[in-house]
């Protein structure tokens, strides 16, 4: 998936969010968003907009002399969801489909994402959101054929917070070996090592980190021991609209689960802005796609 002219406005706003986060100075807010200005004509948007997104937070993050600027808001995320855990596991045991309602719930976090938008208080709603939650695009049928038989898998993870969910998630895969896949490095609130022990994960599923400073997954960034599994395990589940940006034209099977938080990622899936998809790539070529 290639950026867009969406993403100029889109990554300027990060950088903005960023710096929000580290001073409270008008002056050097506008003296940052004018330096990122001046390197977005060197951007290249043949890119994944992940990987246009990332070139600009790096840059923003160098120039605050910050390094992970969201620490704080990962650590209160992370810190809320575990407050609601035990409600959510046991709404997600008593479903007819644990596994569906597991889904829903991941889909209803998605939501805390910190690049796109300020989130108040999305813990308290989740619950509501998750019972209310209309899924655009539904190849979760698809998610269930793979799974059938199958002995191991990679879930790629994305932002603070909703880790909680996905540990919801992997619990109902029913598969022995399961990896889920890290940030090396801090970038916006997406998933570290450190944010995935802080929540228990690590009791679940081993826990590896890409082999690259990214965002998303690019593979041809990522470590040679990254690839070898990404291409071994017999299913991958992709959480998040970075790691579908960039592994949207991968030739493997790849189950996504998302939301479509702006109007590029909108129109390419063929669905409503903010609107929930399960999508398995690649995409059949009459499923709407288009490039811009």
């Amino acid at each position: 998936m290639q950026a867009s002219a969406d993403c100029i406005p889109c990554v300027l706003r990060q950088a903005l969010s960023a710096a929000r986060r580290v001073t409270d100075d008008p002056w050097l807010h506008r003296k940052l968003l004018f330096a990122c200005m001046e390197r977005v004509p060197e951007l290249n948007f043949d890119r994944s907009p992940a990987e246009v997104s990332y070139e600009t937070l790096r840059f923003a993050c160098k120039y605050l002399g910050v390094a992970d600027p969201f620490k704080e808001d990962k650590a209160l995320h992370n810190e809320r969801m575990l407050a609601i855990e035990h409600d959510l596991r046991q709404q997600v045991r008593a479903a007819p489909d644990p596994l569906r309602r597991a889904i829903e719930f991941a889909l209803a976090g998605n939501m805390i994402d910190l690049g796109i938008q300020d989130v108040e208080d999305v813990e308290r709603s989740l619950l509501a959101d998750a019972a209310s939650l209309d899924v655009a695009h539904d190849d979760y049928p698809l998610l269930r054929d793979a799974l059938g038989g199958a002995r191991s898998a990679l879930y790629l993870l994305d932002n603070a917070g909703e880790i909680v969910c996905d540990k919801l998630v992997i619990e109902q895969l029913g598969v022995h070996d399961i990896t889920c896949a890290v940030r090396r490095a801090p970038i916006i609130n997406d998933v570290t090592r450190e944010d995935a022990e802080a929540v228990g994960l690590e009791r679940l599923a081993k826990i590896v980190d890409i082999g690259a400073d990214a965002l998303g997954v690019p593979l041809s960034l990522c470590s040679a021991e990254f690839r070898e599994l990404f291409a071994e395990v017999d299913v991958v589940i992709a959480k998040g609209q970075a790691n579908f940006e960039t592994l949207d034209d991968e030739e493997r099977d790849i189950i996504h689960i998302l939301r479509a938080k702006c109007g590029h990622m909108a129109r390419y899936l063929g669905v409503p802005r903010g609107a929930a998809a399960i999508v398995r790539t690649p995409r059949e070529p009459q499923a709407g796609r288009s490039k811009e």
